[in-house]
């Protein structure tokens, strides 16, 4: 087969053209540190980032779902934090209130005290988060505690948030959980009707107000069950936190390293080819002009 200029001339663009399109993809790994610009660039590693692209945006959401949770988590067991604090003073008024010595101007005193502190409990059960009622299960747009008295959910109405593939965590808390109480008894509602009860014992007697006093001790158990209960979750939410916080950073740091470029060999692999090419381009220019002078002149 007769090798003619223009065959030359074909088989030298062709080559020369591979060449171009080397240093443009080069090029572009240069200015975008990604391996790949489309798919076909790089099919394997564009399935793989994929893969790992959508396992980092799931973990992402399991982090989104374990900050809410630790938030309402945080509310609760503060408003919790709060309780105890009262509940305390209410022990001390009732110890003051078993002494024979009050006067009944006295023991009115106490009772408005223990009023007063019923008032704040009823506020703290009406603590919201983000517009909802924490403690009033699924009713969370209603709040517990109104002028007509306490209505909290008589069965547990569970939220739970997904904070990870397998890991889930009640954030809410109602009154029904295994705190000790009586079977179908709302804890919290046992302790808020108690102070009417408490307020009632203070004003009549050193007696009465003696008898209420291993009630309140009862219903501090309750409280502080209920806290250890919440603790429980945060420390459940808090180590789903750095798991998937370890997760995101070992998802990120593989899809960089499965489509982010080699830089170094990008660098010397483009200096290479720009070579390469120049040098083409020189020796096909003197190639073509050999080739054309043996066709003229065989």
């Amino acid at each position: 087969m007769q090798i003619t200029p223009l065959t030359i001339r074909n088989n030298l663009l062709a080559n020369m053209q591979t060449q171009y399109q080397t240093i443009n993809q080069l090029q572009e790994e240069a200015s975008t540190g990604q391996s790949f610009q489309v798919p076909s660039d790089n099919p394997e590693a564009v399935t793989s980032t994929m893969s790992l692209s959508a396992a980092l945006t799931e973990t992402t959401a399991y982090q989104n779902s374990a900050t809410a949770a630790q938030n309402v988590l945080n509310v609760t067991s503060g408003a919790l934090q709060n309780m105890q604090q009262l509940w305390q003073k209410m022990i001390s008024v009732t110890v003051q209130a078993s002494s024979n010595a009050l006067t009944p101007t006295d023991r009115q005193a106490l009772a408005q005290e223990v009023e007063q502190a019923q008032t704040s409990l009823g506020q703290l059960l009406n603590t919201r988060y983000e517009g909802a009622y924490i403690f009033n299960g699924y009713n969370q747009d209603t709040p517990p505690v109104t002028a007509s008295g306490v209505s909290l959910p008589t069965s547990t109405q569970s939220s739970i948030y997904q904070i990870g593939q397998n890991a889930q965590v009640t954030i809410n808390l109602t009154g029904m959980e295994n705190a000790g109480q009586p079977s179908g008894t709302n804890y919290l509602a046992t302790v808020y009707n108690d102070l009417s009860q408490l307020a009632t014992a203070v004003t009549t007697s050193a007696s009465a107000s003696q008898a209420m006093l291993g009630t309140l001790q009862t219903d501090e158990g309750y409280l502080s069950t209920a806290q250890s209960i919440v603790g429980g979750r945060m420390q459940r939410v808090t180590q789903a936190q750095t798991q998937l916080t370890t997760l995101a950073q070992n998802l990120n740091q593989t899809i960089a390293q499965v489509s982010g470029a080699n830089m170094t060999a990008v660098t010397v692999q483009l200096t290479q080819e720009e070579q390469a090419y120049q040098a083409a381009l020189q020796s096909g220019a003197q190639i073509l002009s050999i080739s054309l002078l043996n066709y003229i002149h065989p």
